[in-house]
């Protein structure tokens, strides 16, 4: 079964400044939809309204072989990863680019960082809307105004029309259908509100009130008619930080109705999504829940973290932040650590003041040094996607700068192997925050303190990732702030254990700032009588990876 949809085409005019929609012949009734598999597919039209049900005749149509790989599942060779339906592996690499700000510059926002993304490597963002404010134009709204009806059509095509750029440059959107902040500080403009004519008494109702929740199935009902079709939907996420909730609803608060709610919606969307999308959700910043994510309904785990001055008394923030790959490391240790046999990501990470805005020091930060620790660290910890940066403006406020940090990690990813691919543990990281131990084997040990090794390992290949740990973005916006002298260039040597003794293996170098020919250099090496291999580092002024495999293995180098 596949719903239809109400629809009315626009013309836009006035891109780059101020965009004008006018509406392009009638409305219709539309039904899309994508075949998972080539062969020859039956169908026939129900409709019923008011006056009844009408049913149309049986047609057909022919699905043939494309180039699409498909849409993005849990891998079925490593529960950790994505993969495309081809089996091809899906590793994003994104940031947040939530909102389009100003209606005036739906398209052209979006197009902004589509085309930037694109350029540079990056694969994923995760984009919002939200279901229950009056009239917000400044992001993606379809409920606009009242309940239950007054759909909003020219919103709705404008992101046709962002979904299809997107899907023309390979770039998936993580799509969140709800956000808390519109029952938290938003709550006097929430349409659910009975003050405003809504059903809902108090915030928390949201989860348990029958006729509220009538209204969010219509809704989503809607939204996977009209986008249900495109692979270029990695997850449809429920609500953004919804456990938020709790601190401005206290009386009424139930965590048990909130994760209850979460299951139901899922398998509400679950049962009418012909496509086989993922369904997600997101929780506050430095929590993750298995409660909520262990469910079955629920794809992946999610994380949000952030720098914030002088936070936390509850969770590791500041001064662990200073160090971004470190902070990375450990909450892509918990939240991976929070499910078993599911992916793992970061939703949201980043600089902020003490007034949980953007900080200040995001603009001493122009070369975007807190970034590429965290993408490189997210990704080395496991995580099924580089972690997604808060900071989009800031991407176009250091361009080109912060995008080149994407095209490198992209590139050497692109052959990784997905079989059995799993963490090892890292070397000269903070264990001792709360709940940051880690008991799996020493992998790696290093003769120099000052540098920090971090990798993965699918069989006998090993890839990994040195970082100068005094190469960070505290380091760097503080000495550029004060003149100081930049971080000294570290040397030493990296053992890696656990290796084959007496195999050969090729040690590949490789620059994880280029934006082209990103593998520097290659070698052969011969693992020891005691499995370890030990690798030389000089003069290390910020980062470098390797990716080190056994030479028959490294011979057959097959995108997998």
């Amino acid at each position: 079964m596949q719903p239809g949809f109400f629809y009315q085409a626009y013309r836009v005019s006035g891109k780059d400044g101020f965009e004008t929609y006018t509406p392009g012949g009638d409305p219709a009734w539309k039904v899309r939809f994508a075949p998972r598999e080539v062969g020859l597919y039956r169908f026939y039209v129900r409709v019923t309204d008011r006056n009844g049900t009408a049913q149309s005749g049986l047609s057909a149509f022919q699905a043939v072989n494309s180039s699409s790989p498909g849409f993005i599942r849990v891998s079925e060779r490593n529960k950790r990863y994505f993969e495309f339906s081809n089996g091809e592996t899906f590793i994003g690499f994104g940031l947040n680019i939530p909102w389009w700000q100003f209606e005036s510059r739906r398209l052209s926002t979006y197009e902004y960082y589509l085309d930037r993304m694109s350029a540079h490597g990056a694969n994923l963002g995760r984009a919002w809307m939200t279901n229950s404010g009056r009239a917000q134009d400044w992001i993606l709204s379809i409920q606009d105004d009242q309940l239950g009806s007054d759909y909003n059509l020219e919103e709705a095509w404008a992101f046709d029309n962002i979904l299809e750029m997107a899907e023309r440059q390979g770039i998936y959107f993580l799509l969140t259908l709800e956000d808390v902040n519109q029952y938290t500080y938003n709550w006097s403009a929430n349409l659910y509100n009975r003050a405003l004519g809504g059903p809902l008494t108090y915030r928390s109702e949201i989860f348990t009130h029958p006729e509220a929740r009538s209204f969010q199935e219509r809704v989503f009902r809607y939204l996977l008619a009209r986008w249900g079709y495109s692979t270029g939907i990695l997850s449809w996420e429920l609500f953004n930080e919804i456990d938020e909730l709790q601190w401005s609803d206290p009386e009424h608060w139930d965590r048990q109705a909130m994760v209850a709610w979460h299951q139901a919606m899922a398998q509400y969307i679950m049962f009418l999504d012909a496509h086989g999308h993922m369904v997600n959700t997101s929780t506050g910043s430095f929590k993750t829940h298995p409660d909520l994510y262990g469910l079955d309904e629920m794809g992946f785990a999610q994380i949000h973290f952030y720098f914030v001055p002088g936070c936390c008394d509850y969770a590791p923030s500041d001064p662990a932040g200073r160090d971004m790959a470190d902070l990375t490391r450990y909450y892509a240790h918990r939240v991976y650590g929070s499910v078993i046999g599911k992916p793992a990501l970061i939703g949201e990470w980043g600089l902020l003041n003490e007034d949980w805005n953007s900080s200040p020091l995001l603009a001493a930060d122009d070369q975007g040094v807190h970034l590429h620790n965290g993408l490189w660290s997210a990704l080395m910890s496991g995580m099924a996607a580089t972690g997604l940066s808060w900071h989009w403006g800031e991407h176009r406020a250091h361009d080109p700068a912060w995008w080149g940090h994407y095209r490198a990690i992209a590139d050497y990813f692109n052959e990784i192997n997905l079989n059995d691919l799993r963490v090892m543990k890292p070397v000269n990281v903070n264990f001792s925050l709360l709940g940051g131990a880690d008991d799996r084997p020493e992998a790696f040990s290093v003769t120099n303190s000052s540098l920090r090794v971090m990798g993965l390992r699918a069989g006998s290949s090993i890839y990994g990732w040195v970082q100068n740990r005094d190469n960070t973005w505290w380091n760097y916006t503080r000495g550029k702030i004060a003149e100081g002298i930049a971080p000294a260039a570290q040397s030493g040597v990296v053992t890696v254990y656990g290796l084959t003794p007496g195999v050969i293996y090729s040690l590949e170098w490789w620059d994880t700032y280029a934006s082209a020919l990103p593998m520097i250099a290659s070698q052969v090496v011969t693992a020891q009588g005691n499995g370890a291999i030990t690798i030389d580092i000089r003069n290390l002024e910020k980062d470098v990876a390797f990716k080190l495999r056994p030479v028959s293995l490294h011979r057959d180098r097959r995108i997998r």
